[in-house]
């Protein structure tokens, strides 16, 4: 007998789901399970497709979430998965024992999650505690991760077994989705007790490794998977498969008729096409690579602090390049050293850093893996990485506040080596599409990088109160300033550009700060006639006046020493910058005798002085003369004119309880892209005050 389709009005029809979620127990021998997971359904690819079938299989799973405490079936089911996987590593190459541990995992999953969803502790706390009749005492969820592990590990990844991979992590992403959606820490603290501390340090360290490998590897999802569903539901084999005995209507047949049409891309974005601020645009065929990139950034943002030694992170913070000999590993790390090609990993993360996911781990690898991070300096094309970043912070206005300040942080820790900030001015970019604000025909990637943190800052001034964003951007330039070579003419603008900005905010402000003794008695006035909420008190409107006034004279007092290093260690690279100097010279006036800007302004004034009585000696004043004799009396321009200045040299440091932002943020970006879907009622984890402002 042929395979037979059936609608959602089937359900109730369906004899094999009925007993499943019925009162009546069934066995792990019972012939039940080889009918119950003779058919395979289509893995859900969109979180469109995931909400239907929570929607459709929503009333068999309240009826199960019911009768479980007493049939055990989910256990039950657990330990028939077991058995199939277990058996399943030494028979590979048997597809329809493929399909039904998929089938079986596929169940478990989708019970799972909604078991954590309502937070069902009836049903969770009895697979959590060991069991008694164990000899290890461990508990069976325990077991049934380490199943989980191992069948990443040790199973290909092939056109057959794609699916069963996948649902793998997706049942891995519905465990650890408890940090989501439950209202108490102790249920959250069990299922990451099992996942810190119950498993084997070496199956952590290699399930670590095969993570990071799917990611690299950027496996496409098989093409009879991602088919369109109501098209093949038209021809004879349909979206269902096969295998055992024909079960004529089964729960694979019911949701997967049910679902909606959607298109799947078979091509990932490239980076030029891609809008770098979009979350749809994770590159959609590679589910495998996305889920996996999901799972690593999970387990390894949980428990950083050095107290609970957080096993997955510290392999992913430690592992080395196969094609390198490591040297300078701790010795005092339990954990065994994986390796993997680094060659490989850069090149992907290059192709899909504009991806919050991608841009969170390399942050990750940058600052805490030092032998990946030197790779990554070491790069002659390193603009391929450095690009698609500076894209992420040029399209702000558009983006993810966190993106951008991930972005910013990475640009940070890069600019804390001298050779980045050296080799970026040796790397010359012809004209960028998406860089619109005006048309450059040639610029250096370390001009470029200038410009937008230059940008960002302007661009955020009218949000003062964003301290934290200043301190990044002025860090990073700090850094570089040292090593400005053959700056730009419209660099060299933007620099002063900033200033000029900053000059005039700053005069604003103390100009209203002297107005507000007049002002005293009119707001009296208001104060008595309004019969709204009370306006500020003057003392108020001041203090706020005079913190605007201290953050602006600290930004443009960094500007100013950001000028004088560049002038202190490459005067003579830079005679655009002299030249912009010498252009707006009347700038400093009010500045050379301010407390917090004499010193500072010193070489700046000797610099403007020198080049300026050279420009007199000489007859002609077009601008191309003017620097044509800037550029010849760089070359002897007495350094020893200058005074020395400690070097601008700023370390990102993360902070305290990185979690609280972390944790979060990691879990916003699998709640949008991992495809699965929650009910926002279930999701507890956004609603909960925080302090996560990085």
């Amino acid at each position: 007998m042929g395979a037979q389709y059936s609608s959602l009005s089937d359900l109730k029809s369906n004899e094999y789901l009925s007993r499943f979620v019925s009162e009546t127990s069934i066995s792990s021998t019972d012939p039940f399970w080889n009918h119950f997971l003779s058919f395979r359904l289509q893995s859900p690819f969109t979180t469109s497709q995931s909400k239907l079938l929570d929607e459709s299989t929503a009333t068999y799973l309240q009826q199960f979430e019911s009768n479980n405490p007493r049939t055990n079936n989910y256990g039950t089911l657990i330990e028939v998965f077991i058995r199939l996987a277990t058996t399943l590593r030494d028979e590979c190459d048997d597809n329809s024992l493929v399909w039904q541990t998929y089938s079986a995992l596929f169940v478990l999953r989708s019970i799972t999650k909604y078991f954590i969803e309502i937070d069902s502790e009836q049903n969770l706390n009895l697979y959590f505690v060991p069991q008694e009749n164990s000899m290890e005492h461990i508990s069976f969820i325990s077991i049934f991760v380490d199943t989980l592990f191992r069948t990443t590990i040790i199973l290909p990844v092939t056109s057959y077994s794609y699916a069963l991979h996948l649902e793998v992590l997706n049942t891995l992403l519905a465990l650890l989705s408890i940090q989501m959606c439950a209202k108490e820490a102790i249920l959250i603290s069990s299922i990451y007790s099992i996942f810190m501390h119950r498993l084997d340090p070496l199956l952590i360290s290699e399930f670590t490794r095969t993570l990071l490998e799917h990611f690299i590897k950027q496996i496409e999802c098989p093409v009879f998977l991602t088919m369109d569903t109501i098209t093949k539901s038209n021809t004879d084999s349909g979206s269902l498969y096969k295998i055992g005995q024909s079960v004529a209507s089964s729960l694979w047949s019911v949701v997967t008729l049910g679902m909606s049409s959607s298109t799947t891309p078979t091509t990932p974005a490239s980076e030029e096409a891609t809008n770098a601020t979009e979350p749809t645009n994770i590159l959609h065929n590679r589910h495998l690579s996305n889920q996996s990139i999901h799972l690593l950034l999970i387990l390894t943002n949980h428990f950083t602090n050095d107290a609970h030694r957080n096993p997955y992170r510290l392999a992913l913070l430690h592992f080395t390049d196969t094609q390198d000999t490591p040297t300078n590993l701790p010795d005092s790390e339990p954990l065994p050293w994986f390796s993997v090609d680094y060659r490989c990993l850069y090149d992907v993360i290059c192709q899909t850093v504009h991806t919050e996911q991608s841009t969170l781990l390399l942050y990750m690898l940058l600052h805490r893996n030092q032998h990946f991070k030197a790779y990554v300096i070491s790069r002659t094309n390193i603009d391929q990485i450095v690009l698609p970043i500076l894209r992420i912070i040029y399209t702000a206005t558009d983006g993810n506040s966190h993106h951008i300040y991930m972005s910013l942080i990475i640009l940070l820790i890069l600019s804390e080596d001298d050779y980045f900030n050296k080799t970026i001015h040796d790397i010359k970019l012809k004209k960028l599409t998406w860089y619109t604000e005006r048309s450059i025909n040639e610029i250096s990637l370390g001009g470029l990088l200038i410009a937008i943190v230059l940008r960002t800052i302007q661009y955020n001034m009218a949000r003062m109160r964003d301290k934290y964003l200043h301190t990044n951007c002025l860090a990073a330039l700090a850094n570089m300033s040292s090593q400005f070579q053959n700056l730009h003419t419209y660099v060299t603008q933007r620099i002063i550009s900033l200033f000029n900005l900053l000059a005039r905010k700053h005069s604003k402000i103390l100009e209203l700060i002297q107005q507000q003794p007049k002002q005293k008695q009119t707001t009296s006035e208001l104060h008595l006639k309004s019969d709204l909420q009370p306006l500020p008190s003057t003392d108020e409107i001041v203090n706020e006046y005079i913190q605007d006034l201290s953050i602006i004279e600290d930004v443009m007092r960094m500007v100013l020493e950001i000028i004088n290093s560049c002038l202190t260690h490459t005067l003579r690279l830079n005679s655009n910058l002299i030249y912009a100097l010498l252009y707006n010279r009347d700038l400093f006036d009010n500045y050379r005798t301010h407390p917090n800007f004499q010193d500072v302004l010193q070489n700046i004034d000797t610099v403007i002085v020198y080049f300026a009585e050279k420009v007199d000696q000489s007859q002609q004043r077009s601008a191309e003369y003017v620097k044509e004799v800037i550029e010849t009396n760089a070359r002897q321009f007495p350094l020893d004119r200058l005074k020395k200045f400690p070097d601008l040299k700023f370390k990102y440091v993360e902070e305290e309880q990185p979690e609280d932002f972390f944790v979060p943020y990691v879990w916003t970006l699998v709640y949008k892209s991992c495809n699965l879907h929650w009910s926002s009622d279930s999701v507890f984890i956004f609603k909960q005050p925080s302090n996560n402002s990085e």
